[in-house]
């Protein structure tokens, strides 16, 4: 009997030995798997030329630690291509990526004229990635580039020093590279009170060097309404082919008197007191053998490509930052799980700034506060126009499960007019992964095989 119990007390040890593994994990083989998880260009709506900034979130899924390469697109053409060293299995870094529209030009004037829209996709390729399907993103909606294609160049002059009496020069400029142009004309209006017209000559897009039969006609200031009135240049024919030319060019250029301090629109188009608008650029088909047609006006291609100019002799200040996006990734997590949010911010003011962003968390309407802040950084010296993207991250340990609403405010001194941005994300409660089914079985055999053996060893005795 004594022999029975003494095989009973080394059965039980060894029966809660393996009972006690850990139940709601098994190691899993060593994989690689990258994703692309969001893909944020802004802005959306640009003139080619200008600016795009793209944020990207790559993961590394897997359990090994990953080096790869991550490049952004427009369509099928690559933007820009930056390496990611070392990323840690299970976490997840953010690249900022820079698409310079000038580009695009090309593209816009090859598909008749037209604005274009492009799709933003990022792609990080890995050779050995167990599931290669979301190795590439593409951001949902389409960003628009438009060509302005006849502006006041420089568009914006803001100097204290040109005052009363000083002279300066614009010109009006045309990004059309077709051959097909054979005139152009336009007026625009300024503020009498600051500028007054003094001269308009020719620019280098219609001219005697290009065809002897070019003319010029300067049109006529009225300083007293501030108009510029009809200036243009054609090429004289009598009969087919009609001469033309080819852009980009300038039209003609302006020089005005500064006679007071102030500001001033410098418009091109409708002149005050009429509703007649005048600028446009006209082509010629068929290499001057077809018809006469309007390259650009008001109404063609689309509203929005003639820009006007801007001029400013008085210092003004203005401080101004916009929350432009706040991204947090994951939107849906486990209590304990950790969020990184990405806010990019932008200075529209006219100075340098240095921006404070602030990031809290609520159930409810948004309230600053201590116990629901998630962190705080400053941007340094954000220059004027900027954007620039920040990263937070929030350990969910200490929050209850329930949806929440992620609030960035960026602030600097001065600045009335602090904007905010907000984005969901739930967090929900922990649950236990299941037992694995064949875990279960072999511990139930495992169990049945040792009450076996005690059984025999009970009888046999």
């Amino acid at each position: 009997m004594r022999k029975k119990w003494v095989w009973i007390s080394i059965l039980i040890p060894l029966i809660l030995s393996i009972l006690n593994l850990n139940m709601t994990r098994i190691t899993a083989a060593n994989t690689h798997d990258i994703a692309v998880v969001s893909v944020t260009p802004h802005p959306t709506l640009v003139v080619v030329g200008e600016l795009v900034n793209i944020t990207v979130v790559v993961e590394n899924q897997g359990t090994e630690n990953e080096t790869f390469d991550l490049t952004v697109y427009y369509d099928t053409s690559a933007i820009e291509t930056k390496t990611v060293q070392n990323l840690t299995a299970g976490t997840s870094t953010t690249l900022t990526f820079t698409w310079n529209t000038t580009d695009v030009k090309e593209e816009i004037y090859a598909t008749d004229k037209k604005d274009k829209t492009y799709t933003i996709s990022a792609t990080a390729p890995l050779a050995l990635d167990e599931q290669p399907d979301d190795n590439t993103l593409a951001f949902p909606k389409l960003v628009k580039v438009i060509s302005h294609y006849l502006t006041v160049v420089p568009q914006n002059i803001v100097d204290v020093n040109l005052t009363p009496g000083k002279n300066f020069t614009v010109s009006i400029y045309t990004d059309y590279n077709g051959s097909d142009i054979w005139s152009w004309q336009f007026d625009l209006s300024y503020n009498p009170l600051v500028l007054h017209g003094v001269s308009v000559t020719n620019g280098d897009l219609i001219t005697t060097d290009k065809d002897p039969s070019a003319r010029f006609e300067a049109g006529t200031f009225n300083n007293a309404l501030g108009t510029l009135d009809l200036a243009l240049a054609w090429f004289f024919y009598i009969e087919k082919p009609v001469p033309i030319t080819s852009g980009p060019g300038i039209l003609a250029n302006i020089t005005f008197t500064v006679v007071g301090t102030g500001d001033s629109n410098i418009t091109l188009d409708a002149v005050p007191a009429t509703i007649e608008r005048k600028t446009k650029l006209v082509g010629w088909t068929e290499g001057g053998y077809g018809q006469k047609y309007t390259i650009i006006d008001y109404y063609t291609p689309f509203i929005g490509h003639i820009l006007d100019g801007f001029f400013q002799n008085v210092e003004v200040i203005s401080h101004d930052i916009a929350v432009t996006s706040v991204t947090p990734f994951p939107t849906s997590v486990e209590k304990g799980e950790l969020v990184n949010i990405t806010v990019t911010v932008k200075n529209n003011g006219t100075v340098k700034e240095d921006v404070t962003v602030k990031v809290y968390q609520s159930k409810g309407p948004y309230q600053p506060s201590f116990s629901n802040h998630i962190g705080e950084k400053t941007a340094q010296n954000l220059e004027v126009g900027s954007s620039t993207s920040l990263t937070f991250a929030w350990n969910t340990t200490n929050v209850k499960p329930g949806n929440y609403t992620i609030t960035a405010v960026a602030s600097v001194p001065g600045d009335t007019d602090t904007l905010q941005s907000e984005e969901k994300v739930e967090v929900k409660r922990r649950e236990e992964e299941p037992i694995p089914i064949l875990l279960i079985v072999g511990i139930v055999a495992t169990i049945a095989l040792l009450i076996a053996i005690v059984v025999y060893v009970v009888r046999r005795r």
